[in-house]
This record gives structure tokens, sequence and C-alpha cells, in this order.
């Protein structure tokens, strides 16, 4: 007999003793498994979750809009320091010759700097966003806005989001424009513009705009930006200049109301602007997506970045009713000029462009100051090429 045989005939066998001493399985799933999950209690987690989500978006707006405070204070400082130092420049003399006459054209658009690219028409498509105060009942969203009398004057607003198509053209303004002054003399150049948009859906006139692009000073790239609006504005912005190369990432903006204290009740306020006809592609939250969407999709060679607003010494006119209804206070407005290569190997020149103007109206019931008022971003965003 074997010595195994022996010792399974005197001990049993020792698999099956080993097995007889691990712990049942059964009770260990049964532990583990939960109760089932009431309809309140899934429905308190799901609020949970968008709370959460609503908490996280809310500081995420919040950031940008810090971020584009600081970025306004930096800029209108370097702004400022660039006019205090070009106004301490040596005085230019007044060319041998001069005559305030248009020269060769092309002589003109090489002494713009860098506004000399934008000479010329360009065509292309963007979207406008704006909310205007209505008598409405309820916060409407549709073109016209008819309602009757509000019966609170918190929801007597209106959103509107549109895809318009726009045609940009720019024409030198002739020779340098002196400025005399003492002990120093400036000269100016730039281009005259005429915007004209028309509503992409029917084609009907919706904005029509002229103005300048005025080059200040070339070697430190001041620029600035004169428009005149039929709705009765009139505006100066003040910049500079920068070059980027290769592919680069637009800031993100918000359009959606700001309040002095966020919080619960205001975001009742954003509710037109995403179920607003438009929406998508268009997102309120941040309309420059759609831009940057745009130039992920190319090959981007080189860009001068033109960046302006009216809070860098320079400022807006509106007429009384404009004042009164939906007081203009603040504009700014980046254009991106591109050079883009195609997948054939070949170069155009694309403009993007993002504008905001501030608009405000409705009194902020977050705000312990009583004049204190909503302010609504209008947002213009474009993609266009030169022709």
């Amino acid at each position: 007999m074997s010595f195994l045989i022996l010792v399974t005939i005197l001990i049993g066998n020792p698999l099956t003793a080993i097995a007889e001493e691990q712990p049942s399985v059964e009770p260990i799933k049964e532990s583990i498994v939960e109760s089932p999950e009431s309809p309140s209690e899934k429905q308190q987690r799901r609020q949970e979750r968008q709370q959460r989500r609503q908490a996280e978006k809310e500081k995420r707006r919040q950031e940008r809009r810090q971020e584009r405070q600081q970025r306004r204070q930096e800029r209108k400082q370097k702004i400022e320091e660039s006019l205090k130092e070009s106004l301490q420049s040596p005085s230019q003399e007044l060319p041998p010759k001069f005559l305030r006459l248009s020269d060769e054209i092309e002589n003109e658009v090489e002494d713009l700097g860098p506004l000399k690219d934008l000479a010329g028409t360009w065509v292309g498509k963007g979207w406008n966003l704006i909310a205007v105060p209505i008598n409405s009942k309820f916060p409407r969203h549709t073109v016209g806005c008819p309602g009757e009398p509000p019966s609170d004057p918190r929801e007597n607003f209106c959103v509107e989001i549109m895809p318009y198509i726009e045609t940009l053209t720019f024409t030198p303004i002739g020779a340098p424009v002196p400025n005399r002054g003492f002990p120093f003399n400036t000269f100016v150049e730039g281009l005259h513009y005429q915007q004209v948009v028309s509503d992409a859906n029917t084609f009907q006139p919706l904005h029509i705009e002229n103005g300048m692009w005025l080059l200040l000073d070339k070697e430190k790239k001041i620029v600035s930006r004169l428009s005149s609006i039929p709705h009765g504005n009139t505006l100066l912005a003040i910049g500079d200049s920068s070059d980027v190369e290769g592919n680069f990432q637009i800031p993100e903006i918000d359009g959606l109301p700001i309040f002095e204290k966020p919080n619960f009740a205001t975001k009742l306020y954003n509710t037109p602007y995403f179920i607003a006809e438009g929406v998508p592609p268009f997102d309120p939250s941040n309309p420059n997506k759609i831009l940057q969407d745009i130039i992920d999709k190319q090959k981007l060679l080189k860009t001068v970045v033109l960046e302006v607003s009216t809070e860098d010494e320079g400022g807006i006119s509106n007429i009384p009713f404009i004042e009164k209804n939906a007081d203009v206070t603040s504009f700014e407005s980046t254009f991106w000029i591109e050079e883009v290569e195609d997948k054939a190997g070949n170069n155009f020149l694309q403009l993007q462009y993002s504008q905001t103007t501030d608009l405000d109206f409705i009194r902020d019931f977050t705000s312990e100051d009583p004049d204190k008022l909503i302010v609504w971003p209008h947002i213009d965003i474009a993609t266009m090429v030169k022709q």
C-alpha cells in the first residue's frame, strides 16, 4: 500500500480538508450587495450632481471674467505707458513736398505697419448675440420679442442669437495726417472701413457701420479704432498690435449676463440663451469656440493680432435714448489677421474677429446699490476671407 493511500485512509483527503477550512463565499457576496436605491434617493443624487456641475460652470465663468478683467487692466497699463512715451518721442517733421492727398496705393499700404493687410475687401460669416429690453411678461428669444407688459420688471428682456453674412471693406485714407503740437508733432496713418451685415437666412440688412483704423505709433504699434453706428453711438477704442507664429488658442469669452453677486436666482436669466434658435452650434457661455473650431482644422503660418478697448484711454458717446434704455458702457475688439496654408500648399489671408459691447439695463437685484444695472454682453464674432 502506498504512503499516500495510507494517509488518506487515516486522516482523509487533504484537499477536502483544506476546502472545508475555506470560508463560505456566499455570505461575502450577500454582504456587499447594496439595497435598492429609492426613487427619492435617485432624484436627490441627480440634483446633487447637477448642482455640482452648475457650481463648476459658474466657477469657470467667474474665472473667465476675472481673466478678462485682468487682461483689460494689463493692456490698459501697457497702452498708457506707450502713449506717455510716444508723447515724449522726438518731433516728426513734415516730409518734403508734403501733400494731404492720396499717395500711390502701394506706398500707402506699406506705411500702415500692422494694419497693412487689412486693406481690401473681406467677405464671410458670423454670429450675433444680443439681449435687449422689451415689454414682455416672460423672457423671450425671438426676433421682435412681442408680448404684454411685464408683471416682473426683472423679466423685461429678450435674447436674439442669429447668424449673419458680412462684407468689410478697408481703404487707405491717403497721405499721413499731421498732428501738430508743442514741442512735438506726430503723423497718423490709417484706413477707412465700411461694414455691411445681413441676416444669413433672410438676407435682410441688419447693421451698417463706418469708421477708421489708425496707426498712432508705428514703433510701439499703438492702434485705434473709430466707429459710428446708426443706432446713435460713436466710439474711440485704443490698443496695440502683436504677432503670433503658427496655430494658437483664442481666449474664451462669456456672453451671459453679469451680476454683482451671482446666485441661484440669477441663473434663471441664462435660460433664454440656451433655448434660443442657433444654440448649438453657437455657445453663449463661450462664443469664441466657433472661431477656435475653425482654426483648429487649419494650418496657420502667422497672425497679426489687433486688440483695442474703449477703456484704454478711449470712450463712447450715446444719444439720450440709448443712455436711458440700454446704455452702451464699454467696447473691446480683437482682430486676428491670419495667413493660412490650405491643403494644396497655397496661402490666403483670413480675418477673424471677436468683439464685446456691454449694455447696461434692468436693475441688478443682487447689488445693494440701487443704481447698479445688470451688464448684458453683446457679442459679435466672424470669420472672413480676403477677396
